[in-house]
């Protein structure tokens, strides 16, 4: 049996309980289902720490968009490796590059990475994670490369051994220099050849992503056991298994491993996202509530939060509150883009 958690494929259950709870405060309905719409442009507008204005897509340009969490060692090293291949003549005047450090400290974060030689490019701050929930960036570091027509060439979580290799992989391609199966043979080959167990934890959460965007949650957890056998301790390997366990209904064994994180590791609005949602299948409400309250102080993605918290207030009989939550659910849902 598989599970899917993209909020988009609950939009006609959504629909179906904000009809009730509305029937029960008298009000009356406008939402309507749009499934099957597909986000297949990212558009992007920011300012960056020096007041200029940052634009994804550029014309005539590829954009790669970099999310880092200062003062991490493989958010250093994406930033080092990307400095090198964006100061190639090949990329001179064809490439933008944006790191983006998103959350309460990107402030700090960012004059960190200003006053280094880490980064040559451009520096966003993402204080609401905007940036980070539009182009689903879940792990530091993610690396996006865009087209000039807005198009997603390559969605890369965490820092693979092969990273340099692939992103010139990548950027040929959107260059059109090579086609489709010349990419995917030179991504092969540099898979093949990165095997040190960083890389291989690495693409064992990229693989059990895709498999969770697609609802296949058995295979998704082998993934991730097979990752952490290799690095035990990888804190985005344990929050994705978190995941799985909580979207399976096994909500005891994912808020055991939600408890051992580190809570600086890991956005505060995932875990606690995570946490209300399994506490709401333990019936355990009052504390589901304080943890999806938290969930929304700070959240670019809150469509699974606000369904929750409905859930929450149905159950409590809080009729009006649930409606709202439910509404804001619909409304906040998006395509999750692939």
């Amino acid at each position: 049996m598989t599970y899917t958690y993209k909020i988009n494929g609950w939009k006609t259950l959504i629909t179906s309980m904000i009809a009730v709870v509305f029937s029960l405060t008298g009000e009356t309905v406008d939402a309507q289902s749009n499934e099957g719409t597909e986000q297949t442009k990212i558009q992007w507008r920011a300012t960056d720490t020096a007041g200029g204005s940052v634009l994804v897509p550029v014309e005539n340009k590829i954009s790669i968009v970099l999310f880092v969490k200062a003062g991490q060692d493989r958010s250093d090293q994406a930033m080092a490796q990307l400095n090198t291949l964006i100061a190639d003549p090949a990329c001179q005047g064809s490439v933008q590059a944006i790191a983006v450090v998103s959350g309460q400290e990107a402030g700090v974060g960012a004059a960190r990475i200003e006053g280094s030689q880490l980064w040559s490019g451009q520096v966003v701050i993402d204080l609401d994670y905007e940036a980070s929930g539009l182009m689903s960036a879940r792990v530091w570091p993610t690396t996006e490369i865009i087209d000039a027509q807005g198009s997603r060439i390559a969605h890369l979580p965490g820092l693979r051994e092969s990273y340099s290799k692939d992103i010139r992989a990548y950027l040929d391609f959107a260059m059109g220099e090579i086609d489709q199966a010349a990419l995917d043979k030179r991504l092969e080959t540099n898979s093949t050849i990165a095997s040190t167990p960083d890389s291989i934890a690495s693409r064992r959460l990229h693989m059990a992503e895709r498999l969770l965007d697609k609802g296949q949650t058995e295979l998704a957890l082998k993934e991730l056991e097979q990752g952490l056998a290799i690095d035990p301790d990888d804190t985005q390997l344990i929050l994705t298994l978190a995941r799985v366990h909580v979207i399976t209904h096994n909500p005891v064994e994912g808020l055991s491993l939600l408890d051992g994180l580190d809570m600086g590791a890991a956005p505060v609005w995932r875990v606690q996202t995570l946490r209300g949602r399994a506490l709401v299948d333990l019936d355990r409400y009052d504390e589901a509530r304080i943890a999806l309250d938290q969930a929304l102080e700070v959240n670019p993605d809150p469509a699974e939060a606000f369904y929750y918290l409905g859930r929450v207030n149905e159950q409590a009989g809080q009729w009006q509150q649930a409606a709202s939550a439910y509404r804001n659910a619909y409304e906040k849902a998006r395509p999750t883009s692939q």
